[in-house]
């Protein structure tokens, strides 16, 4: 992570060992760089006038200033063209300057903002440089250079013209956003051997005793005898016992009913006796990306101190095959009393998000419901490696979302949940099966998990595509390889805004 601090202060007056200056296309002069080193600013002019740097959206040039001003280096960056920049622009180019700072060891660089100073362009900015400067070398040899560089954080200044105060807020509450982002990457890229389920409860009691959570672990057979019966089966074939962690924020003393978030942490699928092919099974440590992603928007909501009440439900599981393993042909009577027949132990995440959905609403009343999960092949298949599926019962939920995302540029596209799909899962023999088939795949697994939401508003997530780096994925500066921390910030924001009243 990188210190930002904004600073009121001319570029030729900024000490520092690298000046970022975002140029955009085909720009013949930059202003302010008349502000600079007479000799400096006439390398500059000769270097625009020579059409050496044109501003094409990622381009970069180096000036030494040979000690003629106060700063080392001076790195102008394309923005593209002027009127298609937006804030993900912002994002992705102050990624790509820090991580050019990182390459060339640099430790504290100073940048001009690429567009008048605004609170939506300052956060992205923040963004872009701290979620491109994460990187996953927990397992890396000690004397490794780059684990060397990682471990000492770059220090940023935004320079500005005025509203230090109001600018610095905006930075500082981004920064603990993306620290939640970047501890979620971090749970979601451990692999296998070291995150199961009583692993996975360790880093979130991390995240409880640290922001003073109400936590609560329900055990297997606390499980079985409270009817919690389908984190049990999906969790038998395994050595390692299923969990389900609860997670409580009250940021609300008003008895305020609660925001319910639920997120599917199976810390390795092998799809259990519907055994998965073993090309890129590797990737299933990344199946427990949407409980990961739910422990960190609570580290965020905390540490943000959010005036609402938060409840997060994480069942953690490991799918396995062996002789305790369930079956196809099983029929398991869910928390809420519905049965579902077992068509395909590899749809297994629907079944333990269903009871974990169907215990929330029970237990704690909420007035909406979010759940996060890595559910479907088919939701990649319809809508790419970079966009989440989201389904859900509340139009006006899901339109607000939507408009965050845009923002976030987390994108999330709607699909239809018609009634044509529950009779996909229909079963002859219990109530639903759990799965309906390969049409419509995404749509009927979220069809399955409404039947266990008991008419509170709604919203499923199926992050199948952008919760990792995978084939088809969007290369963007500020999204190393491994797991994305997706969805969370637009999330955040959501609950930031607390504006929803249930009717």
């Amino acid at each position: 992570m990188a210190h930002i601090h904004i600073e009121k202060a001319k570029i030729g007056q900024k000490q520092t060992q690298l000046l970022v200056i975002g140029i955009f296309e085909n720009e013949q002069d930059f202003v302010q760089s008349k502000e600079l080193d007479p000799v400096i600013y006439s390398t500059i002019k000769e270097i625009f006038h020579n059409k050496e740097f044109q501003g094409t959206f990622g381009s970069i040039v180096i000036i030494p200033t040979m000690n003629k001003g106060p700063m080392k280096k001076i790195m102008f960056i394309g923005l593209g063209e002027k009127e298609k920049f937006t804030t993900e622009s912002a994002r992705i180019i102050s990624g790509k300057s820090a991580l050019k700072a990182k390459e060339l060891g640099i430790k504290e660089i100073a940048i001009f903002p690429f567009s008048n100073a605004e609170e939506c362009l300052l956060e992205a900015i923040s963004e872009g440089i701290n979620l491109s400067l994460y990187s996953f070398n927990k397992y890396k040899t000690i004397n490794n250079d780059e684990v060397s560089f990682s471990n000492k954080p770059i220090h940023v200044t935004i320079l500005v013209n005025s509203d230090v105060t109001r600018f610095q807020s905006v930075v500082d509450k981004a920064s603990l956003i993306v620290e939640s982002v970047n501890f979620a990457r971090e749970m979601g890229n451990l692999p296998p051997n070291e995150c199961s389920p009583a692993q996975f409860v360790s880093l979130a009691s991390s995240v409880a005793d640290r922001y003073s959570l109400k936590m609560r672990v329900i055990e297997r057979y606390e499980m079985e005898s409270i009817g919690l019966n389908g984190v049990v089966a999906v969790g038998n074939g395994s050595n390692n016992p299923p969990k389900m962690v609860i997670l409580e924020y009250n940021g609300n003393q008003q008895d305020q009913r609660p925001y319910l978030l639920v997120g599917k942490a199976v810390t390795f699928d092998t799809g259990g006796i519907s055994l998965k092919p073993g090309d890129k099974m590797d990737e299933m440590k990344f199946d427990k990306c949407g409980g990961c992603n739910v422990v960190a928007i609570m580290k965020a909501v905390a540490s943000l101190k959010l005036p609402l009440n938060v409840v997060a439900i994480i069942p953690s599981v490991e799918n396995m095959p062996s002789s305790n393993s369930y079956r196809p042909g099983d029929i398991i009577r869910l928390y809420n009393g519905k049965t579902i027949e077992v068509i395909n132990t590899d749809a297994e995440g629907r079944i333990i998000l269903a009871d974990a959905l169907a215990y929330g609403i029970a237990t704690y009343h909420p007035k909406v419901v979010i759940d996060m999960a890595t559910l479907t092949g088919a939701c990649i298949i319809a809508l790419g490696a970079n966009v989440a599926a989201m389904i859900g019962t509340n139009k006006e939920l899901i339109e607000r979302l939507g408009k965050i995302s845009t923002k976030t540029a987390e994108k999330m596209w709607e699909l239809p949940l018609y009634e044509e799909f529950y009779e996909q899962i229909k079963s002859n023999v219990a109530d639903i099966k759990n799965i309906g088939g390969r049409p419509g795949g995404a749509i009927t697994a979220a069809a399955f998990l409404s039947n266990f939401t008991e008419g509170i508003p709604w919203i499923h997530l199926d992050i199948a595509g952008p919760a990792w780096t995978q084939d088809g994925t969007h290369d963007r500066s500020y999204n190393p390889k491994g797991a994305t921390g997706f969805g969370i910030r637009s999330i955040i924001k959501l609950l930031m805004e607390d504006n929803y009243t249930p009717s």
